[in-house]
């Protein structure tokens, strides 16, 4: 019998799981990512490292970001809020596939979609009282599987419960900025 389901390793995960248990700090992550600002509405962000128990591990992933020319952009690539919800549908993806692996149900197609609606007059400083941001967001879980209704059911507690990006939608997250200023 395999030990893979969904494309998860399940003697890798419990290995991991096992480990964090065993030694909390190895299931310390840490993230980084540098956004270079190119020109308009384009900017572009490089992912050169993370942290994951103590230890760097290097990789290179650049991600562009910009407007549609009706935002005052080019175009050229997924808006900030677009990315946003990307990493929100990604993560519960992770999250669906690895869950469905661990409680023996095989994904056989996932497609996650996302909607969210903004007010442009609190982006634009026209009303102090209108959210700069979502007030809302809906997502639909579109799921094949043979698992039963209340199996599926169980695994989307499961996912919404772990989901990191989740967490961060639902919750307010403390920010803390330092302004590092330049003269020309």
């Amino acid at each position: 019998m395999s030990n893979i389901l969904n494309g998860i390793d399940l003697t890798a995960l419990r290995q991991f799981a096992d480990g964090v248990v065993q030694t909390p700090a190895k299931g310390d992550a840490r993230f980084n990512v540098k956004t270079k600002w190119e020109h308009q509405a384009r900017t572009v962000a490089t992912v050169n490292h993370y942290w994951l128990g103590g230890e760097k591990y290097q990789r290179h992933f650049e991600i562009a970001a910009d407007e549609p020319v009706e935002l005052l952009g080019k175009d050229t690539a997924p808006n900030p809020v677009e990315l946003l919800m990307a990493a929100l549908n990604a993560c519960l993806s992770v999250g669906f596939a690895a869950n469905a692996a661990v409680m023996g149900i095989k994904i056989h197609n996932l497609e996650i979609e996302t909607d969210g609606a903004l007010d442009l007059r609190g982006f634009l400083g026209l009303d102090p009282n209108v959210n700069p941001g979502l007030d809302e967001v809906n997502y639909v879980v579109r799921i094949e599987t043979d698992a039963p209704q209340e199996r599926v059911e169980e695994l989307h507690k499961a996912v919404t419960k772990t989901s990191v990006n989740f967490a961060n939608f639902t919750k307010a997250i403390r920010m803390n900025a330092t302004l590092e200023v330049s003269k020309a």
